[in-house]
């Protein structure tokens, strides 16, 4: 099933037409990434998985132990993000929080106005009733 066109590196120039299964389903060209077969091309059934090899030969040597290394360090890459995508997800919670405490701290400096305007209205009135004790203290 594979057909090539002309060019100098036969590789690159491939064609992949999908195969078909024994159940006669069309496959999809998938990519193995097994110890024994990495980076390995194969025709995949969405019923039955693995139907036939697209690649003739295996991968060997100094490549095999590319693709190998390649693969765990992709690995060990998607895991980070993954752990950054959580710690990001709690710069999103602190972003929350944060708008929260200043909410809190806005409604707190309100009462604050509002008990000192009521600390200086008491005052204000003891003045008041203190003056008008002297006054008919006087009398």
């Amino acid at each position: 099933m594979l057909s090539q066109s002309s060019g100098s590196d036969a590789n690159s120039s491939r064609i992949w037409d999908p195969l078909c299964c024994n159940c006669g389903r069309t496959t999809t060209l998938a990519k193995s990434w097994t110890n024994d077969n990495p980076g390995r091309r194969f025709f995949k059934c969405v019923v039955h998985g693995f139907a036939k090899w697209a690649d003739e030969q295996r991968p060997y040597g100094w490549q095999k132990v590319s693709l190998l290394e390649a693969r765990d360090e992709i690995k060990v890459l998607k895991e980070s993000l993954k752990v950054m995508n959580v710690s990001g997800s709690n710069s999103i919670s602190h972003e929350e929080e944060k708008k929260k405490l200043e909410s809190e701290l806005m409604a707190s400096n309100e009462r604050e106005k509002m008990l000192r305007q009521i600390i200086l209205l008491s005052w204000g009135g003891f003045i008041v009733v203190i003056a008008i004790i002297l006054v008919m203290g006087k009398k």
